[in-house]
């Protein structure tokens, strides 16, 4: 590649990149929990610092159903969010908010088939202080069959940790579609 070629494509990896539409309808809580199902002791708050964000209290979790556009298989779904917790002397295993997915079949939820259940790589950062916002990612290959994208966003903390001690925060939750792994990454680095 000459040297004028390879800023020209790191510009138009860019600029695709930054034109992607969040697919996770109301990302940040701005209209309360439209579009999200709750389980347990979840709410919409005000989080300091950082506006409208999802509270997780203890086991509890949120979750939204995506349908996806035909011809996504062999796309590069990114999942991604930024978490934070209320407390930094947690002990080891509390407050640890993260990330989780499916990927599923389309049609009547009861009869759904999930392809893939999704975690690891960056999903489960664990914030290291109070307030701290911590971007939680991964990107994954969309495969065959796929209509339906589930992202959950869980407080990864147990039944029996009081409330006050256990409560993880999440804001700009989003799921995205890209061409190619490479696009999806460079977007991470930007999202905000």
């Amino acid at each position: 590649m000459s040297r004028v070629s390879v800023p020209l494509f790191v510009l138009l990896l860019l600029s695709s990149a930054s034109a992607q539409s969040n697919l996770v309808q109301n990302p940040s809580a701005e209209e309360g929990l439209k579009y999200w199902r709750v389980f347990g002791n979840a709410s919409a708050s005000d989080c300091v610092s950082a506006g409208k964000c999802f509270s997780a209290n203890q086991d509890a979790f949120l979750f939204q159903d995506i349908d996806i556009p035909e011809g996504a298989a062999g796309k590069f779904a990114l999942f991604i969010s930024f978490s934070a917790i209320e407390k930094s002397n947690s002990p080891p295993g509390l407050a640890q908010p993260y990330l989780h997915g499916y990927f599923m079949t389309s049609g009547d939820l009861r009869k759904a088939t999930v392809l893939a259940n999704l975690s690891g790589q960056e999903m489960a950062r664990r914030p290291n202080a109070n307030g701290e916002w911590v971007k939680e990612f991964g990107v994954f290959l969309v495969p065959e069959r796929t209509g339906r994208i589930r992202i959950f966003i869980r407080s990864g903390c147990g039944k029996s940790e009081p409330s006050p001690v256990c409560v993880s925060h999440f804001r700009n939750a989003g799921v995205f579609l890209f061409e190619t792994e490479d696009a999806a990454r460079v977007f991470v680095t930007s999202y905000q």
